[in-house]
């Protein structure tokens, strides 16, 4: 567990990071979160969904077309 929260919190370091040298401001004079962070967390919430649905997808398909017998060998 201590993995995926070290992985995350890099993931968000990352992506402020990213986006303050882009001129985004990630933060406003309070702390919270501005609404360009909460947009671009949006988009990227949506494209993890898509790839995950692709992926769960194709491997569905994949594991459909394992055959059921084998054949003797010979």
């Amino acid at each position: 567990m201590e993995t995926i929260k070290a992985y995350v919190e890099f993931i968000h370091f990352a992506v402020e990071y990213n986006l303050t040298r882009a001129g985004v401001d990630v933060r406003d004079e309070r702390g919270a979160i501005s609404t360009e962070m909460a947009v671009v967390i949006a988009a990227m919430v949506a494209i993890a969904v898509a790839a995950g649905a692709i992926f769960i997808t194709k491997a569905q398909s994949n594991a459909n077309n394992i055959p059921d017998t084998v054949p003797a060998p010979g």
